[in-house]
């Protein structure tokens, strides 16, 4: 008689339970509601799709520029306590954005996006030292799994912070007077966003990270290693840059296109990017199994070819099912190539690197897409949305091409 056996599920130790509900959460107010919402209240405030793109470039810089910092105070002061402090200052920095209106005329421009730095500056530092603290709290065995369940954990709170951040402008409305073409229901919906992302503090809280003490009796470091691995983490930061740069196309312009070209109400935009975020809550967690078939750097190499090809519909046919379509697919595959790089690198150096080499890494995706939305918004004025998208296929095909040249240069140092 044969008997049908479920599939094991890794267990994970308390830590690791705390770091994935303190990633849902974030991603609910932050990812969700926030990503969403900011776009549309800066609309409503009269804003173009060149002061979008300054706005966005200018939190990727700030996060860039907070990348190997937020790294070295979660080494320095503890994980724990840094994502703390993150929390508190991303909500501080959100709520900033909601006095908009209220500010003297010659700070209009100018305060969106200071506020919006000033949330970065937190989501950074909680962000950054999650990854690294996850490493800590897990083992062989269960690691993969745990990388892919907190990228579908990530997907899950983006897909319920956009699904109910599509509806709270038109809940919101009633209760601030104004009616959806005014800034008053956006701006209410972010104070929701706001206190989402204030939750993330409770699982951060009972967080036990023992933070390890300096070896006494270790010699100073000598030879290769006690150097930071510049020559194995700068090349593949760069593709990190490169992918990041074009897939930031999406995340900066496209609820812009779909609000001012597609003319579609802030619910549809919200149900549409909500589908592409549920789909992205199952696609990581075939990771593990493609990481057991294939290579990290293989699956890395096809995800990001993948997003290339999302693009593509989106450019070409100006309809709400084809940026639907695109949409769906750049959330999917980026949902497999996030945790992939973080496995890939977290492999990539020794523990005492860990947190400073994703912070590179960081530092890189913000660079690579600060620079890529700077440019974006002006693009956008000269030739239309459609331009934008076909660079952002064009640079994700390019990094592919660079990873795989990193990979083989790699393969042939090991040989």
């Amino acid at each position: 008689m044969t008997t049908l056996r479920m599939p094991s599920v890794p267990s994970y130790e308390r830590n690791a339970k705390r770091l994935f509900a303190a990633t849902a959460i974030g991603a609910t107010g932050f990812l969700g509601v926030y990503h969403l919402e900011r776009v549309l209240y800066l609309l409503r405030l009269g804003h173009g799709p060149e002061y979008i793109g300054i706005f966005v470039a200018a939190g990727a810089w700030v996060y860039s520029g907070m990348g190997v910092p937020s790294g070295a105070l979660g080494t320095r002061f503890g994980a724990r306590r840094t994502m703390l402090l993150g929390v508190v200052i991303a909500v501080s920095g959100l709520l900033t954005l909601t006095l908009s209106e209220t500010v003297p005329a010659s700070l209009q421009h100018v305060w969106p996006i200071v506020s919006h730095m000033l949330t970065v500056v937190g989501w950074s530092m909680l962000n950054v030292n999650i990854v690294p603290a996850l490493m800590s709290a897990t083992t062989a065995e269960n690691r993969h799994s745990a990388y892919a369940l907190l990228s579908a954990l990530r997907g899950t709170g983006a897909f319920l912070g956009s699904l109910v951040g599509g509806w709270l402008p038109g809940l919101m409305a009633p209760l601030v007077g104004q009616g959806l073409d005014a800034p008053g229901p956006y701006r209410a919906s972010l104070w929701v966003g706001a206190a989402i992302l204030l939750l993330s503090l409770l699982p951060v809280l009972t967080l036990r990270i023992e933070q390890p003490a300096p070896s006494q009796d270790r010699a100073a470091p000598t030879g290769r290693e006690g150097r930071f691995p510049y020559a194995l983490v700068l090349p593949f930061a760069l593709y990190i840059g490169l992918s990041h740069g074009g897939w930031s196309v999406s995340n900066a312009f496209l609820n812009a296109y779909m609000d001012q070209d597609l003319r579609l109400s802030p619910a549809a935009i919200g149900q549409l990017t909500s589908l592409g975020q549920f789909i992205a809550i199952a696609v990581p967690l075939a990771m593990p199994r493609l990481m057991r078939l294939r290579s990290p750097g293989w699956v890395l190499v096809v995800a990001t070819l993948g997003v290339a090809a999302s693009f593509l519909p989106i450019a070409l046919v100006p309809h709400w099912t084809a940026a639907s379509l695109g949409r769906v697919g750049i959330i999917a595959f980026t949902a497999i190539r996030l945790p992939a790089i973080q496995v890939f690198m977290m492999e990539l150096v020794d523990e005492q690197w860990r947190s400073l080499a994703y912070g590179v890494g960081s530092m890189a995706q913000s660079l690579g897409s600060g620079l890529m939305c700077m440019a974006g918004g002006f693009i956008i004025l000269a030739l239309g949305y459609s331009s934008i998208f076909y660079i952002g296929a064009g640079i994700c095909g390019l990094s592919a091409v660079w990873l795989l040249f990193v990979l083989r240069q790699q393969t042939a140092r090991a040989q």
